[in-house]
């Protein structure tokens, strides 16, 4: 665990300064739209980003409190905590026709949605497996691997709840 170590640090800091600026963000572009889809929208897609940086946030302060069993451990409980959280999004995201054939983003949202449940379950299986065998360097690898593909899942979602993408 000592050469993540720094990784960690870095994780921890930089998840926690994305949360706040996301809130921030979804403050400010939901005072400008009356749309009730578009906050909707939104409201989704912002939440299913904290969930993420959450899961990082809390992930990389438990890893530098031990060593690969507290690693796996709060993989492991952050994983379930964020398959719970997308299956309640995502039928929310449903109602609010997201996933609607004529919902200009919806190829977008599906991607969403789909990368939440593979990306967790695949944390969820990687620390199963830590947890089974904690001298694995090769598991422990992959499992930072997916915190990285989480702040990618994260800061795209925020990057469309901002709506910066349509004021380019």
């Amino acid at each position: 665990m000592g050469r993540y170590e720094d990784f960690f640090i870095a994780s921890a800091g930089a998840s926690a300064a994305i949360l706040g600026l996301l809130v921030v963000a979804v403050s400010v572009v939901n005072a400008d739209d009356e749309n009730p889809t578009t906050r909707e929208n939104r409201t989704v897609l912002a939440g299913s980003a904290f969930v993420a940086l959450v899961d990082i946030f809390i992930v990389s302060i438990v890893a530098l409190t031990g060593g690969s069993v507290d690693f796996g451990l709060s993989s492991l409980a952050m994983a379930a905590v964020g398959l719970v959280a997308t299956r309640r999004l995502v039928p929310r995201a449903r109602r609010a026709g997201n996933f609607s054939s004529s919902f200009r983003t919806r190829e977008l949202n599906i991607a969403f949605a789909s990368i939440s449940v593979v990306g967790y379950s695949v944390q969820l299986i990687l620390a199963v497996a830590l947890l089974a065998n904690t001298r694995s360097t090769a598991l422990l690898h992959a499992l930072v691997l997916v915190i990285v593909v989480l702040y990618c899942s994260a800061l795209g979602r925020a990057w469309v709840v901002t709506g910066i993408n349509r004021r380019v």
